[in-house]
């Protein structure tokens, strides 16, 4: 009689969890990944911490097996929303987790009342956000030495005619 082996199979990717940041020790974890990829990596500011807007904003962090793995923003005026501070740790992108985030951050803005969401997007990364729904509005700038891009979102249509 012979045996058949099972068919060796490559672990499954866990997907990332993403989770608002409720403690001092997750936000430290915010500003070093923050110090990761904008400064060390991309060498775009050295002043990662102590936002005023981080105390007024909902920090969250994505997760994978235990590992904080990515971070993102996002802060609410009336109406309107901004994300900002959107990061994945080099080893794990392209495994969905800036998606998720993203996700996690514009449900969450439409969810508050936001009509429209902004971010200021890194040009290398304007087909990521244009699958998001996001649309460029007026022309690319600048920050430090990297350029970038206003992008835009309606997440609810606006009441036409003063009827809203």
């Amino acid at each position: 009689m012979t045996t058949v082996e099972p068919e060796a199979r490559a672990p499954e990717r866990q997907q990332p969890r993403v989770e608002p940041v409720r403690t001092s020790e997750e936000l430290a974890l915010v500003y070093a990944i923050r110090s990761e990829v904008f400064d060390r990596e991309q060498h775009l500011t050295t002043w990662v911490r102590d936002y005023p807007e981080d105390a007024e904003s909902l920090n969250v962090l994505a997760w994978i097996d235990g590992e904080a793995v990515g971070t993102g923003r996002v802060s609410l005026w009336g109406d309107e929303a901004q994300i900002a501070w959107v990061a994945v740790r080099k080893p794990y992108r392209g495994r969905g987790v800036g998606r998720a985030i993203m996700e996690y951050l514009i449900h969450w803005a439409r969810e508050h009342g936001a009509r429209t969401v902004t971010l200021n997007a890194q040009t290398h990364a304007l087909e990521f956000y244009r699958k998001l729904g996001f649309r460029p509005v007026g022309r690319p700038f600048y920050m430090a030495h990297i350029e970038h891009q206003l992008m835009e979102r309606e997440l609810q249509p606006r009441a036409e005619g003063g009827t809203g």
